[in-house]
This record gives structure tokens, C-alpha cells and sequence, in this order.
């Protein structure tokens, strides 16, 4: 009777444990899945690499439809910084299989045949091939999808106790809810603010423009440095003071210039 009753537990076990198993391995992402048309970025790196993919999933994980790349035209924007846009161009066959274990194979028509790992929630789905999978030349590597082909804002990582708001973020956040009266109050003065260092990008002048953020706007604001020393020491993600000058508001960003690190 004892033994019956031990190798019930243990066959209870298993399979508890095989259940737990399955449970925390991805689900295959069932259904039509769709990369942007259109895609703006600033890291050159990036124009390239983007694959387009539409895509019809089934419930055994294969998949086929279309992939593509993306044309990308380049202009000026703030401080020499150069501004990508890209529009998808192309249709040619693709089709794959998504396997339990984050895993996959795909076959794009004229390229030819890789592996690639995947990730999906209710909303996105990210393909990632090999970044060497074209040889040294890192091309059509990643695709990002959705449900309707329009991507949602990155989720910002996990609040942290960081007190009152920043006066950068306040102050950007005026000039959202009225352009204008925050221009009139405070263009062309010169204003001691407080903000979290986002990415930094150095100019042919010497200088350096720094972003910082506001919630899911990445580039909320745009600081001009003279020089690059001014911000070293500034490590990203750092709260710093800052003396600029508002110069105006332009591709839904506050520009200022002639800026120093309050010490």
C-alpha cells in the first residue's frame, strides 16, 4: 500500500513538473503579424539592419507571407544630427517555424535560409537573426511586428524612488501643453535646470548634444555642449544640474543652447 501510495506521488510529480514545464515555454504567436511601413531613426547602424516581414502564423508554428527592406532617406535635424527615414520597399516571399524553445528557422526568398530567436507578448512580437548571417555585413537582422503593423510605445522600466519631477521634465512639459506662452515666457532665457543624462552625440564642431527623456519620448529635450569635455562625468541615466539657454521648440523637442554643468 505504502509503495502504491510513494509511486503515485512521484508520477504526481513528473507531471506537475512537466505541466510547469510547458507553462513557461513561450507560446507560438498564432495569427497575422505585421512590421511597420515606416520607421524614423538616428542611428545610422539601425537603417540597415530593420527587416520587414508580414507574416501569417498557424497553430504547429510554421509561417509564410512576405518580407521586405527598408529605403531610407536622411535629413538634418537639431545640431547637425542626422535624421533617417525609411519606408519599406519590396515584396518577396518569406516562410519559417517557430519553435516552443524560443528558436525558429526562416527562409527569405533571394537571401536564403537562417535560424533566429523570438519573443512575443499579446501585443509585439521581435524576430532577431544572427547578426552574421549575411556574412560580416550586419543586414536584415531584426524585425519588430504587431497586430496592425503600428509599434507601441517601450514600456518605461520600473519606477524608481527618484522624488519630485525633474525641472527639465517640467519644463518640457509645459512647452507641450502650450508651445507658444512657454516660448514667450522663456525663450532666449537662460535657465538653471535638473534632468536625467540621456545619450549623448558628438558634432563636427566639437560640441555635443545631449537628450534627456520624459516618460516614453526619448528626446523630450536636446542640450547644446560646446564642448565634450563639459559633460564628461556625466555618466547615462545620472541626475545633473545644467545652465542653458531656450532657444525654441521644434520637431516636438525644447532646444537649448550654450549649456554648462552646474557643479
Amino acid at each position: 500500500m505504502k509503495t502504491t501510495l510513494v509511486q503515485r506521488a512521484v508520477v504526481a510529480s513528473i507531471v506537475a513538473a512537466a505541466v510547469g514545464a510547458f507553462a513557461q515555454e513561450p507560446q507560438i504567436p498564432v495569427g497575422n503579424w505585421q512590421s511597420p511601413g515606416h520607421a524614423t531613426f538616428t542611428n545610422p547602424a539601425l537603417t540597415g539592419a530593420s527587416l520587414y516581414l508580414n507574416i501569417d502564423v498557424e497553430k504547429d508554428g510554421s509561417f509564410r507571407g512576405n518580407w521586405g527592406q527598408y529605403f531610407c532617406n536622411s535629413y538634418p535635424g537639431v545640431y547637425g544630427i542626422s535624421i533617417y527615414s525609411c519606408n519599406r520597399i519590396g515584396s518577396h516571399r518569406v516562410t519559417g517555424t517557430f519553435g516552443r524553445d524560443s528558436q525558429g528557422m526562416i527562409e527569405l526568398d533571394s537571401l536564403g535560409r537562417s535560424t533566429f530567436t523570438w519573443t512575443a507578448s499579446a501585443d509585439e512580437l521581435t524576430i532577431t537573426l544572427p547578426k552574421n548571417w549575411q556574412g560580416e555585413d550586419a543586414i536584415l537582422y531584426s524585425a519588430r511586428l504587431t497586430r496592425d503593423g503600428k509599434l507601441k510605445p517601450v514600456a518605461p522600466a520600473a519606477p524608481r524612488d527618484e522624488g519630485p519631477l525633474p525641472s527639465a521634465n517640467t519644463l518640457y512639459r509645459e512647452f507641450k501643453k502650450d508651445a507658444d506662452a512657454a516660448l514667450a515666457r522663456h525663450g532666449g532665457k537662460t535657465l538653471m535646470l535638473e534632468g536625467r543624462r540621456g545619450p549623448l552625440f558628438e558634432l563636427s564642431d566639437g560640441g555635443v548634444a545631449v537628450h534627456i527623456a520624459d516618460g516614453f519620448t526619448s528626446r523630450a529635450l536636446v542640450l547644446y555642449f560646446p564642448n565634450l569635455k563639459d559633460i564628461e562625468g556625466i555618466s547615462e541615466g545620472e541626475l545633473f544640474r545644467f545652465k542653458c539657454i531656450v532657444t525654441s521648440f521644434e520637431y516636438e523637442y525644447v532646444h537649448l543652447d550654450s549649456c554648462s554643468i552646474v557643479r
